[in-house]
């Protein structure tokens, strides 16, 4: 399954801290994407980022989100299912 994980800014800071959400993610996953995007959140815009993970395990990923939370600060990280993912080799 393919799961998109949204993170903001850190509610302190106000400053996004990808290098740091990369780190975390990368302790837990050999591999995803991740992208940075404007993000609104109770009406104020901030920095997110973006990391989507292909994994067969949910509450891999559900731990992941509530650990980025808890180390970036913020007051709920998004988590999207977005459907089955494959992958294609030459």
């Amino acid at each position: 399954m393919l799961y998109r994980l949204y993170v903001g800014s850190n509610n302190k800071t106000k400053k996004l801290e990808e290098s740091k959400a990369v780190k975390i993610t990368s302790k837990q996953f050999e591999g995803f994407t991740a992208y940075k995007g404007l993000g609104y959140w109770q009406g104020k815009k901030e920095r997110c980022l973006m990391i989507e993970i292909e994994s067969k395990n949910k509450k891999e990923v559900i731990g992941l989100a509530k650990t980025l939370a808890k180390k970036l600060r913020q007051e709920a990280v998004g988590l999207a299912i977005i459907g089955k993912m494959s992958f294609v080799a030459v």
